[in-house]
């Protein structure tokens, strides 16, 4: 019992088998029942963790259920912060930080500034997008076609599988375009390095003199 008292990682549970069958337990109450009451100790610390990780991902989930109902006013002259024209024009993106960006302005962004696991990814879900895009409008195009050979009920349901896919092609294309604004996210943190004045792009020269003071 003096070897359990000095070493941390020893406990009484782990000599118990070792006695001999004779040996009398009263000998050594009071040591188990300080082994019990430190194990009692550890499932309350146990079971106070679960309940912070359950209330953690309750409060979770009710933020994201919240990220769903949310909204942004913009005005009728806001304007895309990569191409400077009307964000009205197509497809945009407007982040918790007031940017917005058009759809293909921000890809483009993107791009340019992720790896090349990310970019091939990106580049993929896009053609995924476009082929499922094509594969719906031809199936509404010739509907005679498609209730000859599916019937309506097989139309309809193939152009909601179609819809179901082009859904998670989006947000899997949403999770990696727009996880962060270009301009404060972490994409700009690694930029700070990178030069103003790119001197392999044919402008250079004007906008190096552009820069001169």
């Amino acid at each position: 019992m003096e070897l359990v008292r000095r070493s941390n990682r020893l406990g009484i549970e782990d000599i118990l088998p070792f006695f001999p069958d004779f040996t009398r337990v009263d000998d050594f109450k009071d040591d188990i029942c300080v082994a019990l009451e430190d194990y009692e100790a550890q499932i309350q610390d146990l079971r106070g963790e679960m309940d912070e990780a359950t209330r953690t991902a309750e409060s979770m989930q009710r933020d994201m259920a919240s990220l769903k109902n949310r909204f942004a006013i913009l005005n009728v002259e806001e304007t895309c912060q990569v191409c400077t024209q009307p964000l009205w024009l197509r497809q945009f993106y407007v982040f918790p930080c007031q940017h917005s960006f058009h759809a293909d302005c921000l890809t483009r962004r993107v791009v340019s500034t992720c790896n090349r696991v990310q970019r091939r990814r990106i580049h993929e879900l896009q053609s995924q997008s476009v082929e499922i895009a094509k594969q719906r409008r031809q199936l509404r195009l010739t509907p005679l076609v498609a209730k000859a050979k599916t019937g309506s009920n097989g139309a309809k349901e193939n152009d909601e599988q179609l819809e179901q896919q082009l859904r998670k092609v989006k947000q899997q294309l949403d999770a990696l375009v727009a996880g962060e604004c270009v301009l404060c996210g972490e994409a700009m943190i690694k930029s700070i390095a990178e030069p103003f004045i790119d001197m392999d792009d044919s402008t250079a020269a004007s906008t190096e003199d552009e820069w001169v003071i």
